[in-house]
């Protein structure tokens, strides 16, 4: 079942430590940090209206999410919203769990007045792949360049 949810209900599923550590083996950018969620600054924009959060549950077992940030951005005159987290254990996918998710976070971006969703993925991962077959366009592509430590 895919329905909205709350920073604070996906910190206390007892599955999203292992969806985190799945999802940062998955998707972690070579060069960059660790991924190392901090809650509390999810939790803040999601007090501030920004942040929205979608899960995928089996039962009581989380087995996917999708946030998704929606604020004015100043280029485009415009609330815009981004998907900032999507992931769906990979023992869930093929269960329509992710089109849902997405599907959900369209319908959600349409109603905070977004003209679209910007979804981003991991260069030849399962969703690169899904993506273009589901309608989305590849718009840019993001580069990398280590400048520090």
């Amino acid at each position: 079942m895919i329905r909205p949810s709350t920073v604070a209900e996906l910190e206390a599923a007892p599955a999203f430590p292992d969806l985190l550590a799945e999802y940062a083996a998955e998707s972690s950018i070579k060069g960059l940090p660790a991924p190392s969620a901090k809650m509390e600054t999810y939790r803040h924009l999601e007090r501030s209206g920004f942040l929205h959060v979608l899960a995928a549950w089996v039962g009581d077992t989380l087995t996917g999410f999708i946030t998704v940030l929606a604020a004015p951005l100043p280029h485009y005159g415009r609330t815009v919203a981004v998907s900032e987290s999507f992931f769906v254990a990979q023992q869930h996918r093929g269960t329509g769990a992710g089109l849902k998710l997405l599907r959900a976070a369209e319908e959600l971006a349409a109603k905070l007045g977004s003209p679209g969703l910007l979804v981003s993925a991991p260069f030849e991962g399962d969703l690169f792949k899904v993506l273009p077959r589901v309608g989305y366009v590849e718009t840019n592509r993001v580069f990398f360049k280590a400048v520090g430590q």
